[in-house]
């Protein structure tokens, strides 16, 4: 598999955490993340199934948009597998796509629908380069085509997304409402607006990506202690928290780690035979 990374420049780098090129096949489950990815499919298809068992799919072709996922993703590149991905910050989407991000939630979106001819031209040109280091300069300019910086929340959402996501205790919506002096429901409505979920669903899924970092390289008779420093109510909240993202028990996870070690520094996908 070829993987290599680019870090956008300035401003974008506000808005984008990375654009990713990979080559090769995979099959597997996707686990998820705080925040949405758009891809440019370069080369044969990409299976998205309606199951654990990878026996009903969607054929996604070209290019689309992967909405923030509040539950695990069963997919398959085949062929010769070439995707360049765009993956957003957690408040970044907005600011290019201009669009209710509640609108991409736990689906799969044509890009065409939000870019119109633009999707097509950028497939083209994409399809077209030579090197990588090309193809992560074109996804930069039409990124640059797109910004809207000031469609970006106000000051009060930022503090409040910022307070979920750097406070290393857990942060309830009730104390971020009282520090920020923003009702519940218009908290609901930006997170909603601006993030595609709830702020209690934000939380949640802060708290699991804690979880997933944490277990990635945890030893299977120490996750009772993990459970502790989480600050969980007990094993089986802790359990059942970890399964409701993943499908899958802690201790599963763990020896698919031990047989795995590349879950140790990609603890977001797993790949099944």
């Amino acid at each position: 598999m070829l993987f290599q990374k680019h870090i956008p420049n300035a401003p974008l780098n506000q808005y984008i955490d990375c654009i990713v090129y990979v080559e090769g096949n995979n099959k597997g489950v996707g686990f998820p993340k705080t925040a949405m990815s758009l891809v440019f499919n370069l080369n044969d298809s990409f299976k998205l199934f309606d199951d654990a068992r990878f026996s009903r799919y969607t054929d996604y072709k070209k290019y689309w948009i992967a909405g923030l996922q509040t539950q695990p993703s069963y997919v398959e590149s085949y062929g010769s597998s070439k995707m360049l991905v765009i993956q957003f910050k957690s408040i970044g989407a907005h600011a290019f796509l201009q669009q209710p991000l509640w609108y991409f939630t736990n689906g799969y979106t044509h890009l065409d629908a939000v870019l119109n001819n633009l999707a097509e031209e950028v497939w083209e040109q994409l399809q077209e380069t030579e090197t990588i280091e090309e193809k992560f300069q074109l996804a930069e300019k039409m990124l640059f085509r797109r910004i809207r910086t000031h469609t970006i929340p106000h000051g009060k959402m930022l503090a409040s997304i910022e307070y979920m996501f750097t406070k290393s205790q857990p942060i309830t919506v009730n104390y971020i409402c009282r520090e920020h002096a923003v009702s519940r429901k218009h908290l609901n409505f930006l997170c909603r607006e601006y993030l595609g979920i709830s702020p209690k669903m934000l939380s949640s899924l802060n708290r699991f990506q804690t979880i997933l970092h944490s277990i990635s390289k945890a030893h299977p008779g120490k996750l009772s202690g993990l459970a502790y420093e989480l600050e969980f109510f007990d094993q089986a909240h802790f359990n059942n928290d970890f399964k409701r993202f993943t499908g899958l028990t802690p201790t599963t996870y763990i020896k698919n780690v031990e047989q795995m070690p590349s879950l140790k520094f990609m603890p977001h996908f797993l790949p099944v035979a």
